[in-house]
C-alpha cells in the first residue's frame, strides 16, 4: 500500500513529459517535496520539544512551508513543471532566510541555502540552463549575505547557549546530511538513468546487426565516408517463390506475411548457421552471398549447402501447409562490389556482372532445382553432383553454360 501511495506521489506527471531526458527532473522535484515535507515536520517536533514554551508559536512557524511542497507537487503533476520548480526553489528560499533571520548566525539555519542551490542543477533541465544558473547563484548569494548581516546572537530567538549551540550542530549536521542523501539519490538516479540508456544502446546494435554486418558497423562507426570494397571472389545465391504472387491473390494479407515471414525466418537462420550473409528480401525474392565481407576460400561449398536446405524448408512447408510451394534458385560465383548507400537508411547491397548473372540464372531456372554457372560448377564439382543442363540463352547475356546442383557427393 505504501509502496503504492509513493509511485502515485513521486511519478505524477510523468506520463506528460515527451522529453525522456527530463523524467528524472520530474521525478527528482516529487521525491524532493516529499522529502522535505518529512523534514520539515520532523524539524517543527524537535522545536516544540528543545524551545520553551514562550517560543511554542515560532517553533510551529515552519509548518507554513509545508503549504507550498503540496502545491509544488499538484503542478508538477498537471504539467506547470517550470512553475513547480520556481515555487519550490523560491519558497525555500524564502523560508530558510525568514528562518535564519528569526534564529540569528549561530543556529547556522541559512546553510541550508546551499543545498538549494546544489537541488538547482537538478531539478531544472538543460533548456532552463539559465534559470538553473541565476537560481544557484542567487542561493549562494543569500548565503553569503546572510552569514555576515545576520543578528548574532538573535534577539527574536532568546534561547540559552548550550541549546543555540545544539541547535547550530543539527543544522549544521541537517545541511550536511540532505546535500549527502541529495547526492546519493541523484546518483542512483543517473545510475538508473545511464543504465536504461545502455539498454536502449544494446536494442540499437542489435537492430543495426539485423541490417548491416558487423565488420561494415566497425567501419561506419570509425568514418561515416562511403564504403565500398572490391572481392574477387564471392558466390551469389538469388531465389523466388514459384506462383507466390497467385497463391497471395487466395489468401488474406495476414496469412501471406505470416507465411513468408516462417519461411524467409527459417532461411535467415540456414545462413547464419552456414556463414552467409543476407543481403534484403524483395517481395518473395531472397539474396545472400558468400565470401563477404569477410573472405572465405569455401564460399561456394556453403552457398550450395545453404541452397540445397532452402530446397528442403520448401518442401516441408509445402507438406505441412498443403500448398502449391515451389522455389527456383540460381548462383552465381565471381567477383563483385560491396558497400553501403543512403545516408539515413542504410543498405548494404553488391554490385557486378556476377550479381546479374546469378540474378539471371535464377529467373530462367526450374523450379524446385538450382541452377548454377559453369564459374560455380567448376568450385564445387568435385564435393557435388551436377546434372548438365548446357547453354542457355540469358537476357543480356546470350548464351550461358548452365548446370542443376543434385547434391553432395557421398
Amino acid at each position: 500500500m505504501l509502496q503504492l501511495l509513493w509511485n502515485t506521489i513521486a511519478y505524477s506527471g510523468m506520463t506528460l513529459v515527451r522529453d525522456e531526458s527530463e523524467q528524472k527532473n520530474v521525478l527528482l522535484l516529487n521525491t524532493l517535496s516529499v522529502l522535505l515535507t518529512v523534514f520539515t515536520l520532523v524539524f517543527t517536533v524537535i522545536n516544540m520539544v528543545i524551545l520553551p514554551p514562550a517560543l511554542d508559536s515560532l517553533a510551529k512557524a515552519p509548518l507554513l512551508y509545508l503549504l507550498f511542497l503540496p502545491l509544488v507537487l499538484w503542478l508538477n503533476g498537471r504539467g506547470h513543471r517550470t512553475v513547480a520548480r520556481l515555487i519550490f526553489t523560491l519558497s525555500a528560499m524564502v523560508f530558510m532566510g525568514a528562518m535564519s533571520y528569526w534564529m540569528g548566525k549561530q543556529a547556522y539555519f541559512h546553510f541550508y541555502l546551499f543545498s538549494v542551490a546544489v537541488v538547482s542543477f537538478y531539478i531544472f533541465p538543460g533548456r532552463q540552463r539559465a534559470i538553473m544558473y541565476a537560481l544557484a547563484l542567487l542561493a549562494m548569494v543569500q548565503l553569503v549575505l546572510s552569514h555576515i548581516y545576520l543578528p548574532d546572537p538573535s534577539p527574536h530567538f532568546p534561547v540559552a547557549q548550550e541549546v543555540l549551540f545544539m541547535i547550530g550542530v543539527a543544522n549544521l549536521s541537517g545541511t550536511a546530511f540532505l546535500v549527502m542523501a541529495l547526492s546519493a539519490y541523484i546518483s542512483r538516479v543517473y545510475e538508473v538513468a545511464e543504465s536504461y540508456l545502455h539498454l536502449e544502446r544494446e536494442k540499437s546494435e542489435k537492430l543495426l546487426l539485423n541490417i548491416l554486418p558487423a565488420p561494415i558497423v566497425e567501419k561506419l562507426r570509425e568514418s561515416p565516408e562511403t564504403i565500398a570494397e572490391r572481392f574477387e571472389e564471392c558466390t551469389i545465391l538469388f531465389s523466388d517463390i514459384v506462383g507466390f504472387t497467385e497463391m497471395a491473390g487466395r489468401m488474406s494479407a495476414v496469412e501471406v506475411v505470416s507465411l513468408l515471414n516462417r519461411i524467409f525466418s527459417e532461411f535467415d537462420d540456414l545462413a547464419e548457421k552456414h556463414g552467409l550473409e543476407k543481403i534484403k528480401t524483395i517481395g518473395d525474392a531472397y539474396m545472400v552471398v558468400g565470401g563477404l565481407p569477410e573472405p572465405h576460400e569455401d564460399h561456394a561449398e556453403k552457398v550450395a549447402r545453404f541452397s540445397l536446405d532452402m530446397l528442403a524448408v520448401v518442401q516441408k512447408y509445402r507438406n505441412e501447409e498443403e500448398l502449391p510451394l515451389e522455389i527456383r534458385i540460381g548462383i552465381a560465383s565471381g567477383d563483385a562490389v560491396a558497400g553501403v548507400i543512403g545516408k539515413k537508411k542504410f543498405v548494404y547491397d553488391l554490385w557486378g556482372s556476377s550479381v546479374n548473372t546469378a540474378s539471371r540464372m535464377e529467373s530462367s531456372g526450374l523450379p524446385g532445382r538450382v541452377q548454377v554457372t559453369e564459374s560455380t560448377y567448376t568450385l564445387l564439382r568435385e564435393k557435388f553432383r551436377f546434372e548438365d543442363r548446357g547453354p542457355i540463352e540469358l537476357k543480356g547475356m546470350g548464351a550461358v553454360q548452365s548446370y542443376l546442383l543434385l547434391g553432395e557427393t557421398v
